[in-house]
């Protein structure tokens, strides 16, 4: 994953840099760093784990958007 790639992602998933170094749990420093050459030259990569963490991400708000709605459902039929 390139540093497009992640920020991209990111604005698709509606997150900040910020908001993915809270739900991530890594500092945002680390996180802003990403994609950036070092001194010696190489570039500080992405981890492999970011691109699942997303993807799990997205499917986890998709998951409770459809729950809210079905529980939603529910309440009216209820009624």
């Amino acid at each position: 994953m390139t540093k497009f790639d992640f920020n991209y992602r990111l604005k698709e998933l509606g997150l900040t840099l910020r908001d993915f170094s809270d739900i991530s749990n890594v500092s945002y420093s680390t996180i802003n760093n990403w994609g950036f050459e070092k001194d010696d030259g190489k570039k500080i990569a992405i981890p492999v784990w970011v691109e699942p963490f997303l993807d799990n991400y997205e499917k986890a708000k998709k998951y409770d958007y459809l729950k809210k709605e079905i529980f939603d459902v529910m309440k009216e039929i209820e009624k």
